[in-house]
């Protein structure tokens, strides 16, 4: 692919000045930029004003972040290959032509010898590689891709697609609904997500959010945790974590008790709706009360104004998604009140937002039944078979590969995650990671994962790639926006994106057919739209497809039954309770009391900072200054009880580990409540491990199949019994440490 240069220069005192517009891809992306570049080099990335979605305004990753991110001295430039030990750090620089010829042998002959499901792929977050890995998966014969969706996203997307969507998913429909902020709602409930510090869906939370807020809707928070980025706050619920389902329950009680639900939709376009009646009478306001901690009267008060202030939306996000067993179920229950309401498909409730028309290319047809059968985790979690995002239970996989049962897995091909932070329990990880036969990493730092891999490829990260955005499509107003995935407006040693890796990997497979050039997929998939991939390049925002509401009063649902499925057939016919109900989390006060007594505080990992995005972003100055180390937070009189005061240190401890981290108090966190970030690696740190063990919040969570999700898998990173004590400080902090790295840094300079 050739460097862009499509904008007019200027020269100013000598120097050729272009400015350029992007979106930028330092996330999920959808933002616009103007990327300035001088003699070749970018300076400066500003926020673009044109821009119908950001209107120029930027979070702190998009800026000068990116700039340094491009240019930083830890980036992986070229293909490595071990030389040593696994972990060792011994490493010999190879040519991409030697490295895809080293996997590809590799990995045709662990199929020979074990089988196409002996060769795993792992994805990252939605970074637009989703539908190229699974091309490659299918071809090759493995049913096992990884993704971090089966706790990020993916469990509201499943929910979705088995209670509303069904066969529209991605033909004409997004599979999700989303809150329709640009639809001006009257009332917002904020349930367990800070959409104005994160994006998914394709939805970029901070201006939309903004507006959306400053125009005075009542603005309800379900959450334990009352986040500062949530506004000026009407009514909080700081139900105790993992009870939203018997919360959405309690809350379905009185609108259908009192009549408060939207007749027409509930007669004419949903299935269940008597059964729901009956489940719901199970949860009266008192049960639920005791369940989840609230306040009844406060709990009917936020349930009648959701229901008749209208329109109203429910901003969903990972608070549901993370809720081990029950996670399904819980998330299934908020879309419900969505229909309950009649706030789906409507404008400034959820909606639908069109997901045009566009060629996938997974090829699904390729991967024979029998394979497919031998997904690890489908016969248990049955809903993560679902296409066009089928993939592998990863505590499954990750147990599979040291236990070697059902089969051996002997190899992972790893595109952008970092998976020894990602995923839970971090020893068990790293143990399976060294066992692996090969194990290749592509990513744009030396990460924990990478450093025990086989082979590590340098990856073309934001301004360094560039092809049609296919997954997580950009929302903005009243349209569903297709652009491109940043710009390739810099060529830095021999980086090459995730795309570009996996087409040449399938040409080295004997799959030359089926990979063709980058540009030749782009316009076999934009081909539908009726424009060419120069055609959209040429469009700084991309192409708009307007949203159009109500869309099943004209074509009812995509489920089985046509309507919208209070009552899940698809559950039914899976095995699981087709109505929503509350199930006790794997730990807690009720479930495990003789836990709880030596475990006395409920802890919730993956607590959002604005400035990292996952696991990414911790060796950049300009972000890791904004937090130098990772903090929990805790109520004021529950620290106080404990001799803990803010700023100190103190241990976090579950059964399967413990972390030591600085402390803030305040009154914003249920008081049995304690909250830690995630994500955290110390890039500073030696390898292998980059202090995981010192900083990562998946040491301390649970990988056991039996407290995972029944219907999806969803691990609980949330709702987990845990102690506090305060500590000693280190006596080097992981803040004095990182300034002493900096110094090293500007000394080396």
């Amino acid at each position: 692919m050739t460097l862009q240069t499509p904008t007019p220069e200027r020269t100013v005192g000598g120097e050729i000045v272009e400015q350029i517009k992007a979106v930028c891809r330092m996330c999920h992306g959808g933002c616009g930029t103007i990327v300035e570049r001088v003699n070749g080099t970018i300076r400066r990335v500003l926020g673009d004003k044109d821009n119908p979605i950001n209107r120029g305004a930027l979070c702190s990753k998009a800026g000068a972040a990116s700039v340094e991110q491009l240019y930083h001295p830890g980036r992986l430039d070229y293909p490595l290959i071990r030389a040593g030990e696994k972990g060792e750090g011994k490493w010999r620089r190879a040519s991409w032509d030697e490295a895809l010829d080293f996997i590809a042998e590799k990995m045709k002959k662990i199929k020979a010898e074990h089988g196409a499901e002996a060769v795993a792929f792992g994805r990252g977050t939605g970074i637009n590689n989703t539908h190229i890995v699974s091309r490659l998966a299918n071809l090759f014969g493995t049913p096992n891709i990884t993704a971090i969706a089966y706790f990020c996203y993916g469990p509201r997307v499943a929910v979705s697609k088995v209670t509303a969507t069904g066969t529209y998913s991605q033909k004409g429909w997004d599979t999700t609904p989303i809150a329709d902020f640009y639809g001006k709602p009257a009332c917002i409930v904020q349930w367990g997500s800070q959409k104005r510090t994160s994006n998914d869906h394709g939805l970029i939370g901070h201006t939309p959010l903004t507006d959306a807020l400053n125009r005075k809707p009542v603005n309800i928070v379900v959450d334990p945790r009352k986040p500062k980025p949530a506004g000026a706050v009407d009514m909080w619920l700081p139900l105790r974590p993992a009870t939203d389902a018997a919360m959405a329950l309690g809350w379905m009680n009185v609108i259908i008790e009192e009549e408060l639900y939207d007749r027409e939709f509930c007669e004419n376009y949903c299935h269940g709706f008597e059964e729901l009646r009956q489940r719901v009478k199970d949860y009266p306001l008192s049960k639920v009360a005791d369940i989840t901690w609230c306040d009844p009267e406060m709990i009917a008060h936020a349930a009648r104004t959701y229901a008749t202030t209208k329109p109203g939306c429910i901003v969903w996000g990972n608070g549901t998604d993370q809720l081990g067993n029950n996670t399904f179920q819980a998330t299934r229950s908020l879309l419900i009140l969505m229909g309950l309401t009649g706030n789906l498909d409507a404008p400034g409730g959820n909606a639908f937002y069109p997901a045009g028309k566009l060629n996938y290319f997974e090829l699904w047809d390729k991967l024979p039944p029998e394979q497919a059968a031998k997904r690890l985790g489908g016969d248990r979690f049955r809903a993560i078979n679902m296409t066009p995002y089928a993939y592998a239970h990863p505590p499954a996989l990750y147990q599979t590969i040291l236990t070697e049962k059902p089969y051996p897995v002997k190899a992972y091909i790893v595109v952008g995650n970092n998976t020894v932070t990602c995923f839970p329990n971090t020893g068990r990880i790293i143990e399976a990671m060294k066992k692996l036969d090969l194990l290749v990493v592509q990513d744009i730092f030396m990460t924990p994962t990478a450093e025990y891999a086989d082979v590590v490829l340098p990856a073309a990260g934001n301004l360094e790639r560039e092809e049609p955005r296919f997954h997580l499509l950009t929302k903005g107003p009243q349209a569903t926006y297709f652009d491109l995935v940043s710009r390739k407006l810099a060529e830095l040693g021999e980086r090459r994106s995730d795309w570009e890796f996996i087409i040449g990997l399938g040409r080295k497979l004997g799959y030359e057919d089926y990979f063709p050039t980058l540009e030749q997929f782009a316009n076999e998939g934009l081909a539908p739209m009726g424009i060419t991939w120069d055609d959209l390049k040429k469009k700084p925002h991309g192409v708009e497809v307007p949203v159009e509401y109500y869309k099943y009063k004209k074509m009812g649902f995509g489920t089985p039954t046509g309507k919208f499925e209070m009552y899940s057939t698809m559950m039914e016919e899976w095995g699981y309770n087709p109505l929503p109900e509350h199930v006790e989390p794997p730990e807690s006060p009720v479930s495990t009391p003789d836990v709880y007594k030596d475990f006395p505080l409920i802890l919730n990992t993956g607590a959002k900072q604005p400035m990292f995005w996952h696991s990414q972003g911790r060796q950049l100055k300009s972000l890791r200054s904004l937090n130098t180390e990772p903090i929990a937070e805790m109520h004021t009189q529950t620290a106080k009880a404990l001799g803990i005061k803010k700023d100190d240190y103190i241990w976090i401890e579950t059964k399967r580990g413990k972390l030591r981290m600085k402390v803030t108090v305040n009154e914003q966190t249920h008081e049995k409540v304690v909250t830690i970030p995630h994500g955290w690696w110390l890039p500073e740190e030696p390898g292998p491990d980059h202090g995981v063990f010192e900083v990562c919040s998946n040491v301390l969570v649970d990988d056991e199949l039996d407290n995972c999700d029944v219907v999806l898998g969803s691990s609980p990173l949330k709702a987990m019994l845990c102690r506090v004590s305060k500590a000693e400080a280190p006596a080097r902090t992981v803040t004095q440490r990182w300034n002493e790295s900096l110094t090293r840094m500007d000394a080396a300079e």
